[in-house]
Formats: C-alpha cells, structure tokens, sequence
C-alpha cells in the first residue's frame, strides 16, 4: 500500500469504535512522521471524543514528543474537557514540564477527579521546574484561598484520611517544597 494511502487508511481508523485500532492508527501515524501528520495528531487533541484524545496523547507520551505539551494542556483546561482529563495529565508526566509549574499547580486546584490530581503530584515530585517569583507567589496566593476548603470541596474526611486521599496537608506539603525558594531569595 502506498504512504498516501496508508495515510487515508489510518486517518479513517482513528474514529473507529475499536480501541487498539485507534490507538494501533494513531501510533502508526505518529511513526510515519512528517510536519503535517503531526499536526494533525496534535489537531485531533480538540476532538470531542475523548478516546480520540487519549490515544494522541498517550502516543506523545509513549514517545515523549514534548512538543505536543503546550496543546495538551489547551486540551486539558478546556472548559468542555472537564472530567475527561485524566489520560491527558497522564501523558504529562512523560514530557517536559520544567516551565509548567504554575499551570500544573493550576490543574491540581481546579481539579476534584483523584486521577487527575494524583497524576499532577507525581509529575511534581518527579520532574524538576524553573519558576518565577511571580509564579510562586500565584500557586500561593490562589492555595491560601482554597486551601480551607480543600477537603471538603475534594470528600476528604480529616478525622478519617484514606491511604490514597490527597488531603490539604499533602497539597501544603508540596506548595511548602517549592515556597521555601521565596524565602530563600
């Protein structure tokens, strides 16, 4: 079959119902390369289907294409995405994140889903970040106004901590690790 209409094919298989034929469709594309394939796959991260969504990303994470990060997380804050994130964040942790740390802080406080949440800790604890004061003192100027109400807005009972609950003290615990440079400074 010629690269052209391997192409077509491909294309076509990405909107199938068939899970591995998505995800099989969307890495073979990613594989052939060329400029305008990949911005197509980085297009398909508007798609309203989130099966869709989710094997581009998990394909970009798989190949830590970082280049997709920005579109990504433009997938990740839209307003019609919500509760259908969490393989997008997931990808994250794959990919430079290094001048993220204010968005990343931003998708943990807007974010209720243990999934999402999780997966931006430990993007957090595992990659390293440069920051700005001024990002910092954002992600602690937005916590100190949530951070009263943050286990509750996340069902999190403080006199009965689950082992996988993220209570305000291990969001503290992560905004503490990176305020200190501000005193530092």
């Amino acid at each position: 079959m010629r690269v052209v209409q391997e192409i077509e094919k491909l294309k076509s298989d990405i909107f199938s119902d068939d899970w591995d034929k998505v995800k099989a469709s969307v890495n073979r594309l990613f594989e052939i390369g060329g400029q305008e394939n990949i911005d197509y796959l980085i297009g398909l991260l508007d798609q309203s289907n989130s099966g869709v969504r989710n094997a581009v990303a998990l394909t970009f994470r798989d190949n830590e294409f970082s280049d997709a990060l920005e579109p990504i997380l433009n997938a990740i804050n839209k307003k019609e995405n919500k509760g259908y994130t969490g393989t997008m964040v997931y990808a994250l942790d794959k990919l430079d994140c290094r001048l993220k740390l204010k968005e990343l802080f931003d998708i943990l406080f807007d974010n209720n889903s243990y999934e999402v949440q999780n997966h931006i800790l430990t993007i957090l604890d595992e990659q390293t970040f440069e920051f700005t004061e001024a990002d910092l003192l954002g992600i602690k100027t937005k916590w100190e106004k949530l951070k009263d109400n943050w286990n509750e807005l996340n069902n999190v009972d403080k006199d009965n901590l689950r082992e996988h609950d993220i209570d305000q003290g291990l969001v503290q615990s992560f905004i503490d690790g990176y305020v200190t440079y501000l005193e530092q400074r």
